[in-house]
């Protein structure tokens, strides 16, 4: 990118907060033209677009922040002051966010899962899992299902999900000449979307309670039950859906398009593109050296690569601690939801909770502290791991805590990231400059009721995008849709189902897409794949599955279809789109072949 376009872009940052400065004060009546109107959207949008023009995440986010928190301080301060007062702001939401409970939690959640991931790479136990896996992942279309089955697989936690597959799966589509880019968006596309419509999941909790707020406001929960609501939604999430149904005809058709293609064009060539967007060979990509990771093969005492092939032993040296993170996980969502509900002291809960049951496990999942849960897991599994890779002789005390420190360190950038991304979300939220309620004012005036579930999808799209959080976009959209479905047609179960799965998986979309997403940023870092190209490549996917979702699914039932019909309509739609705009890509494409 040439220096005048970059100069371009900062100079638009800069007049954008002059703008922003000269309407505040020549404008104080005017709500729409106020920080915490129209000018909301800015921070966002730039940070994004920035992103996109530079290359540099990081900066992008910092300007983004920067002006956020200039917009907060021009309500109250002088515009020369506001820019002091902006730094001030800035590194005191930065301070804020970090110090949050559930934001703390998910860094050392990250962090613990980044030591385990290493130890068990540095065990080889990460090697043998992928030679299993290769044995029936023979090709890219194999490669690309596995990881799509995976995904279904670990369906709990969009966190845990996109963190645990990565390093497993790397292995196997670099081997199978698939892009980064394509297993950076598996990886995103099956985490948000399986955990948003899964039974027992750590997301559960957060959206009950965000439809039974609905449902108190429209003067409905004395009539239904959120629960019932939430299972009933799920044939009615048409983006999650969709695009668990894009991922698997794709690969099973090995057919894409647009910039996802180029990427498997390279891949196919035998190169691909690192963290830091280098194109390198798929053995560079594999040995790690780019990325600073663990090379994927064995020397012997002289540093000599040898061809020692997997045993049984090496499988459990990873299995084992996978499985104690999954199995105990769940035991510590459950005693952490147990605590809970206690210490909430409500005696209908706590009854509820007496006897094991469906519904009692499903209510003590949703109160757990998803966070802390998974920490602890990772940590147990790391202890686990590091003493089977000690009393193995795989590794001495001294290189098993050197190498867990350094899964830990490979993810700097990642905390960087999402700590810059968290500390925009919530400049621009509920209780600073309220972007989500300014947007939401904004486009939902007026609507008919047969387009009121195609509006909420785009609206909590929208918001879900300019913000980076799902969970923040069904908080303020789901208790007005629910109330605003209820008015337009009253007593219309099906209808008030429609509308609330609108939200939902509305909400979704931004959550897997939104460069300022933290699903979004692990995915990519999962991957060791640049973020930037990781959303570049998967934008135009899920922008298709958003239209199709529109036009074949939330349109026809808000018309009246049932959903029986337009489910298989939608998938069918997905299919065309592949065989339409898509392009085979080959097994093989030599360097001389240009396609």
């Amino acid at each position: 990118m040439s220096k005048f376009v970059r100069s371009f872009f900062y100079a638009l940052i800069v007049v954008s907060l002059v703008a922003a400065t000269v309407t505040s004060t020549a404008f104080p009546e005017s709500a729409f033209w106020a920080p915490t109107g129209v000018w909301s959207i800015l921070p966002p949008i730039v940070a994004i677009l920035l992103a996109f023009a530079t290359k540099n995440v990081v900066v992008s986010l910092l300007v983004g922040v920067f002006s956020a928190a200039y917009l907060i301080a021009i309500q109250k301060f002088a515009p020369c002051a506001a820019l002091g007062q902006a730094f001030v702001i800035s590194t005191q939401q930065a301070m804020g966010v970090v110090a949050k409970p559930g934001n703390a939690g998910i860094l050392l959640q990250c962090g613990a899962i980044g030591g385990l991931v290493a130890l068990l790479a540095a065990s080889g136990g990460i090697r043998a899992i992928a030679e299993l896996f290769v044995r029936l992942a023979k090709g890219a279309a194999s490669s690309q299902i596995v990881a799509w089955l995976l995904g279904l697989f670990i369906f709990f936690d969009d966190y845990a999900n996109v963190q645990i597959r990565g390093p497993i799966v790397r292995p196997i589509t670099d081997r199978n000449r698939v892009s980064r880019e394509k297993l950076s968006f598996i990886l995103d596309a099956t985490a948000a979307p399986i955990a948003g419509i899964a039974l027992i999941s750590t997301w559960i909790g957060t959206e009950l309670s965000y439809i039974e707020a609905g449902l108190v406001d429209a003067g409905l929960d004395s009539t239904y039950q959120a629960y019932t609501i939430f299972v009933s939604s799920i044939p009615y999430r048409f983006y999650n859906l969709l695009m668990l149904a894009f991922i698997f005809l794709s690969a099973i058709m090995l057919r894409d398009f647009g910039a996802m293609y180029k990427a498997e064009i390279l891949a196919r060539k035998g190169y691909l593109r690192d963290m830091n967007l280098n194109v390198v060979t798929i053995e560079e990509a594999m040995n790690g050296a780019s990325d600073g990771l663990i090379a994927d093969v064995d020397k012997n005492a002289e540093g000599v690569e040898t061809s020692r092939k997997s045993g049984l032993w090496d499988i459990t040296l990873a299995l084992v601690p996978i499985l104690v993170l999954i199995v105990s996980a769940f035991g510590f969502f459950y005693a952490s939801g147990r605590a809970a509900i206690f210490a909430g002291g409500d005696p209908d809960k706590i009854a509820s909770i007496e006897t094991i049951s469906a519904s009692s496990i499903r209510d003590v999942l949703g109160a757990a502290d998803a966070a802390i849960s998974i920490f602890q897991a990772a940590v147990l599994a790391g202890i686990v791991a590091f003493v089977m890779i000690v009393v193995s002789g795989r590794a001495s005390t001294e290189q098993a805590v050197s190498a867990w420190l350094n899964g830990v360190k490979s993810l700097t950038f990642t905390f960087v990231i999402l700590i810059l991304a968290w500390t925009l979300s919530t400049c621009i939220g509920k209780d600073h400059l309220g972007t989500a309620k300014f947007l939401v004012g904004a486009l939902s005036e007026g609507t008919p009721a047969f387009l009121l579930p195609t509006l909420i999808f785009v609206l909590a799209a929208i918001v879900s995008f300019s913000t980076g959080t799902s969970y923040g976009t069904m908080a303020i959209i789901t208790p007005l849709a629910i109330p605003f479905a209820n008015a337009l047609a009253p007593g219309d179960y099906p209808y008030l189902i429609v509308a609330t799965s609108a939200v939902l998986t509305g909400a979704i979309f931004g959550d897997h897409s939104s460069p300022i997403s933290d699903t979004t940023i692990l995915s990519a870092t999962s991957a060791r794949c640049g973020m930037l190209e990781h959303v570049g490549t998967q934008i135009e996917y899920a922008l298709y599955v958003a239209l199709i979702a529109i036009v074949f699914g939330f349109l026809p039932v808000g018309f009246g279809a049932t959903i029986w019909a337009v489910l298989p309509v939608s998938i069918v739609a997905v299919l065309i789109l592949l065989l339409v705009k898509g392009k085979k890509v080959p097994d093989v494409v030599s360097d001389e072949e240009t396609l």
